[in-house]
Formats: C-alpha cells, sequence, structure tokens
C-alpha cells in the first residue's frame, strides 16, 4: 500500500505559450510557473485542456512537463495531464511524468470515438496498473472528449486501483457531483472543473479547483479558499462573485487568458492553430472589461 499526496487546493492548468513559428516559448512556460507559485497557485497541471496539450506532440509534452517540473522546484507539485487517445501513449506519458519528478497525473478519458464503459474501464485500470506507485486523477469532460466516467464506472474503478485517488469534474450538475463525493469516500479528492461553482463546489464536499482562469488572476482563487477555509463564506461570496465577472469577460478561454496575461506583464504567447488568436476588436473588449473591475492600478 503507498501513501500519496492529497491532490487539493487551487490547481491551475497552466496556458502554453507559442513562439511566433509555432514552438513552446519554454522561458514564457517559466515565467508562468513563478508567476503562479508566487500568487498562492497550490499545484501546476501543464499539458492540459488549457494548455492546448492534446495538440502537442508526445515529445513536446514529456518537455514541456520537464520543464514545469524543474521550474517549480519543489515550491508546488506538478500534476501533468497525460491523457491520450491511445492506452499505451498515455502510459507513456504517465510514466515519464512520474520519472520527470511530477507527483501525479490527471488522465482524461479517451475521446472521439465512442467507448462504452468497459473500453473505458480497462483503459483507466491499464494505466493505474502499469505506474502502481504513481497517482493518478480521472478527468471526465464530455462536452470536450464526447466520453464520460459514468458513477458505476467510477465505482468500479476505485475498487480496482488503489492510487485513482481524484477526479475532476467539469459539469455543471452539483447534485452529479455530490454523488461522487459520497462514492469516493474519505480519502478521495473530489475536484471542481467549473470556476462558476467553486465556492458551491466547496460547500458540498470538493477540495479542489480546476482553474484555467487562474492563469490570469490565481489571487482570487487563493482568496476564496482561504476565506472558505477561515469561515468567512461574506468574502468567499465576493471572491466568487468577483471570479463569475472574470469568467464572463475571459470566456473560459484559453485565448483570453493569454491575453489577459499579457496585461499583468506576463508573456501570454501566441495559440496554436487551428486555434485562433484574438481580434484586436476582442482584445480592446477584453482590456476595457478588466480595467472596469478595477484589476489594473
Amino acid at each position: 500500500m503507498f501513501s500519496f499526496p492529497k491532490i487539493q487546493g487551487v490547481i491551475c492548468p497552466m496556458t502554453t505559450p507559442f513562439k511566433t513559428d509555432g514552438q513552446i516559448d519554454y522561458q514564457a512556460v517559466r515565467q508562468l510557473v513563478d508567476f503562479l507559485v508566487t500568487h498562492g497557485v497550490d499545484w501546476l497541471m501543464p499539458a492540459g485542456t488549457t494548455g492546448e496539450g492534446l495538440l502537442l506532440s508526445l515529445d513536446e509534452r514529456k518537455a514541456l512537463a520537464e520543464c514545469v517540473v524543474q521550474q517549480s522546484a519543489g515550491r508546488a507539485p506538478v500534476i501533468v495531464h497525460t491523457g491520450c487517445l491511445t492506452t499505451a501513449d498515455t502510459i507513456e506519458l504517465t510514466r515519464h511524468a512520474q520519472a520527470a519528478g511530477a507527483m501525479a497525473a490527471s488522465v482524461i478519458t479517451p475521446y472521439y470515438y465512442t467507448f462504452d464503459d468497459e473500453s473505458l474501464f480497462n483503459h483507466f485500470l491499464s494505466v493505474a496498473r502499469a505506474i502502481p506507485d504513481f497517482p493518478i486523477s480521472m478527468y471526465s469532460f464530455p462536452g470536450n472528449a464526447k466520453n464520460s466516467i459514468s458513477l458505476s464506472l467510477f465505482q468500479r474503478l476505485r475498487s480496482a486501483a488503489d492510487n485513482l485517488v481524484a477526479i475532476k469534474l467539469t459539469d455543471v450538475d452539483l447534485l452529479r457531483f455530490q454523488e461522487y463525493i459520497e462514492a469516493g469516500g474519505a480519502e478521495f479528492s473530489p475536484l471542481s472543473g467549473v470556476d462558476g461553482l467553486a465556492l458551491a463546489a466547496l460547500s458540498v464536499g470538493s477540495v479542489g479547483q480546476v482553474s484555467g482562469n487562474a492563469n490570469a488572476f490565481p489571487e482570487l482563487f487563493r482568496a476564496l479558499f482561504d476565506a472558505f477555509a477561515a469561515g468567512n463564506m461574506e468574502e468567499a461570496r465576493r471572491q466568487q462573485r468577483m471570479i463569475n465577472c472574470i469568467r464572463s469577460i475571459l470566456k473560459d478561454a484559453p485565448v483570453y487568458f493569454k491575453a489577459a496575461l499579457i496585461l499583468r506583464g506576463i508573456v501570454g504567447g501566441r495559440m496554436r492553430p487551428p486555434m485562433r488568436e484574438l481580434t484586436s476588436d476582442e482584445r480592446f473588449a477584453m482590456e476595457s472589461g478588466l480595467r472596469q473591475l478595477g484589476l489594473f492600478k
């Protein structure tokens, strides 16, 4: 039996900055790591949905993971997104994440094709058993990946592998979220992926928020978590209202996160096609909206 670190707190699925030639800007990645750690992020997650991870090659995903682990230097644990379309590639990336010094991996359901529960069970169990001493967070995001982790599948996986220690649900249904919390048990980490429900999720038992908006404004999520932990619900609600305003402006989209980072003096970098850049009108509207909130002195 292994003792696994608790995956909890403010978890930032990092954006990936690209240069004009389309290559990853590793210097900018290091700057972003420092920015996020300094502003209170608990866990760093490279190569996820927000990080355009599925638009990267396997070699790029490995190099990105190594860069984030090295730059973090133990200041914040790293959970690398290693989910791929194939089981073999997912195992390869998960093994690499452990070897690179990450503390955990996040694995989304295989995507594009329709997979039944038996296929998904075999996939997750194969990954978990290939690296049994490494904690893995399951990732259910049917809006993007098409396939979801049903409650019955979740219960089977929890019973089958001790190192499946967390699940991130990007789902606005809090009733459903609570079912997973109850099924997970005391040592399990239920993680919310909907920033607009961060406080609500905490109130029903979430232990972590996987937040793309935390790339641009990590201090808001730090303040929300600290207020909630202190029992200061008035302040927690105030921070949630500000987060909701941020979401309406940044549209939960990586291109906006990168543009907001630039306004904060951080190299946001470019998008990787077919992701597009903001138009000048979109950029102007975003900057105006953020300034009206008083976020830039």
